[in-house]
């Protein structure tokens, strides 16, 4: 999720089957087959999947829901939160709680485990924005930052301490870890551009560089690409949920563009890969007047699945 800077303002959105709009760019693919899941939503954020089943948060409400039988259950609520990502960390859920600087704790059923507000240093996060976890137990997340503090990347390790890993990122957004665990992604949301760093075996980063500039690749620098979540597949390709830029973007490892999926809405925050690897799950959000939110869950066939 971007910074919201004044009034925050969502359109209207259209429930059943989804239209879509070829954005005219090579790679562009028509979702031909999209359609909308779960309407009614405010901002819908930080879809992860916990074994078949679909989590996700709602920024607008602080919630923290799963869907189940189609409608969305709440399953976690705290007033001022600010629910932005989630990440799954063995029988616990990690919340980001982007309002209230905060990363929590929850059980599956809901209830709080534990509320981590500081680094070890003892220093403030700064909007805390989306999380990934490792093969050790251990979780990155984001810290967005603003104007005068910016963005950080936190290692949370196994045994609970919170580490500054990277700074001076101009709005720290999505992050995933590369399958083989060595290599981090981080979304700048500021810059459209999508990072990359060196894992080290303490969960450190290292060799920050400048991996995706996606603004040039899917608009010709002709428009904003703003990546938000970001998720990999087992072979290691990227899903990037663009917040500016009309859908989602599949790329390879090696970073070539392998196709853009054009969706309804401005905003796209997240999405999750179904565990068949057969569909991908997203968040739709569009503006209102008055600072209200009016969102949504799609389900769109995964373009490379095979």
């Amino acid at each position: 999720m971007l910074h919201r800077v004044g009034t925050l303002m969502r359109h209207s959105i259209a429930c059943g089957i989804l239209w879509v709009l070829l954005s005219g760019a090579g790679h562009a693919a028509l979702a031909a087959d999209a359609e909308i899941i779960v309407s009614g939503l405010g901002f819908p954020e930080g879809t992860i999947f916990v074994g078949p089943t679909l989590y996700f948060v709602d920024y607008a409400k602080s919630d923290v829901l799963r869907l189940n039988n189609g409608k969305a259950e709440r399953v976690w609520h705290l007033d001022g939160c600010g629910a932005n990502g989630l990440a799954q960390l063995g029988q616990t859920l990690v919340v980001a709680c982007y309002s209230n600087n905060s990363v929590v704790k929850i059980a599956l059923d809901g209830k709080t485990l534990q509320t981590i507000a500081a680094d070890e240093a003892g220093n403030p996060f700064n909007r805390p924005n989306d999380l990934a976890t490792d093969a050790k137990g251990g979780v990155y997340f984001t810290g967005s930052g603003d104007s005068d503090f910016p963005g950080k990347v936190y290692y949370l390790t196994p045994d609970g301490r919170a580490k500054k890993v990277a700074d001076d990122i101009r709005n720290a957004n999505g992050v995933a870890v590369s399958p083989d665990g060595r290599i981090l992604y981080v979304g700048e949301s500021n810059t459209d551009s999508l990072l990359t760093y060196t894992i080290a075996p303490d969960g450190g980063l290292s060799d920050r560089k400048l991996f995706l500039d996606l603004a040039r690749i899917l608009s010709n620098g002709k428009g904003r690409a703003t990546p938000d979540g970001v998720r990999l597949d087992q072979r290691g390709r990227l899903f990037i949920s663009l917040y500016n830029g009309g859908g989602f973007a599949v790329f390879a490892p090696d970073g070539k563009l392998i196709t853009k999926i054009d969706l309804p809405g401005p905003h796209h925050a997240n999405l999750a890969i179904s565990p068949d690897g057969r569909f991908v799950y997203g968040t739709i959000a569009y503006d209102l007047p008055g600072g209200s939110y009016n969102g949504a869950l799609y389900r769109v066939p995964n373009p490379v699945w095979e």
